[in-house]
Order: structure tokens, then sequence, then C-alpha cells
């Protein structure tokens, strides 16, 4: 039964169907399908999920609804994201966040440039990040600034 509620899960569903595009992503010949299936995961979730974006194993997001994930977007492992969150670019091509690895960003944050995001970093609820957030911090306000250091676990 718990693997039959998984399956139907969206916010799973979304990041199994990002799995499946990102490997379609990887082949010219299957890039077509790719963006077909990048489609379905926006209207199903309300996430758009570029599938020529990198993000590690244990992706985790919250709720699905307005997330948008950029194409350059390079992220690591044990990542969450919740609702609203973009990761982006400023300005056409002028390139996309590296996230570390167990980032956390909150609900309707923007994390926006060629920024680098360090592991396990905070990035709390409607920050816009646009500088480098060092590893083990958390930035928060509009423009987003260090506010103090995660505490060890």
């Amino acid at each position: 039964m718990l693997l039959v509620k998984l399956a139907l899960h969206p916010r799973f569903r979304a990041v199994v169907m990002y799995r499946m595009s990102h490997a379609l992503h990887q082949n010219r010949v299957t890039r077509p399908l790719a963006g077909w299936l990048t489609g379905r995961i926006l209207r199903s979730s309300g996430a758009e999920l570029a599938a020529a974006s990198r993000i590690g194993a244990g992706l985790c997001l919250r709720h699905t609804t307005g997330l948008v994930v950029g194409g350059d977007v390079v992220a690591g492992r044990d990542l969450t994201l919740h609702q609203g969150v973009t990761l982006g670019d400023r300005t056409p091509g002028g390139g996309q966040p590296v996230v570390g690895d167990g980032v956390y960003i909150g609900a309707g944050a923007c994390v926006l440039g060629p920024v680098r995001i360090g592991d396990g970093a905070v990035v709390a609820a409607g920050s816009v990040v646009l500088i480098d957030v060092p590893a083990r911090t958390v930035a928060a306000g509009v423009p987003a600034r260090i506010v103090s250091t995660v505490p060890a676990a």
C-alpha cells in the first residue's frame, strides 16, 4: 500500500518524472521526449524542473506549486525545496546557481544568477539571494544577507 501511495503522490511523481526527463535529455535523439515530459511535470504538479538541470540524489520537494529550476542549475545531494522557489538566472544567459549538498531553501525564495550556495546552507523563506552563501550559514532578506550559522547536528 505504501508503494502505491508513493507512486501516486504528486511530489514523489514529479521527482521520478524529472529523473526520467533528465536521462532522456542526455541523448540528442530522445531530447524532444524529455521536453514533453518536462511539460507533463509542470501540468501535473505545478513544478517547472528543466531536464537539463543536474540535481543530485535525495531531492525533496516539500510542495511543488510554483517551483522553477532553470536548465543550467547544478545542485548536490539532499536538496530540499519548498513551494514557490526559483533557481535561475537574473538575465538571459547570465549564469545560474550552483547549490551544494544538504541545502534547504524555504518557500518563495529566489536564488538568482551565478551564485554558489554552500553545503548545509539554509535560505530563508521569501529571500532573494544574489550573493554567494557560505556553507552552514543562513541567508535571509531581500536582498539576502548572511544572518547566522547553522547549528551543528
